[in-house]
């Protein structure tokens, strides 16, 4: 999988993926697990990780704190939002 890699900042430039991108649901819940796991880590020791995306442009790479995870998006430091449903991966 190749991606471009992104500043958190220039994440308003892109258009995310209106459809929901892994079809396996047990990749879905562990992405959610990761989610969780990355916004304790961005809480407690201000740890970024990195996210691939789909946009409407390709595979996107950005590295960042996640400060808030809801039912449908994640609030990274920059308050840039991403939609959970357009993240292929998180790495930390």
């Amino acid at each position: 999988m190749e991606s471009t890699i992104v500043k958190k900042e220039d994440l308003a430039g892109y258009h995310f993926s209106n459809l929901e991108v892994l079809s396996d649901p047990v990749q879905i819940l562990e992405r959610r697990y990761l989610l969780e796991e990355s916004l304790m880590l961005g809480n407690d020791y201000k740890q970024k990780v990195r996210l691939i995306c789909q946009t409407t442009d390709g595979i996107i790479e950005v590295a960042a704190t996640i400060w808030a995870v809801t039912d449908t998006h994640v609030e990274l430091k920059s308050g840039m939002d991403i939609p959970i449903r357009s993240i292929l991966a998180v790495i930390k």
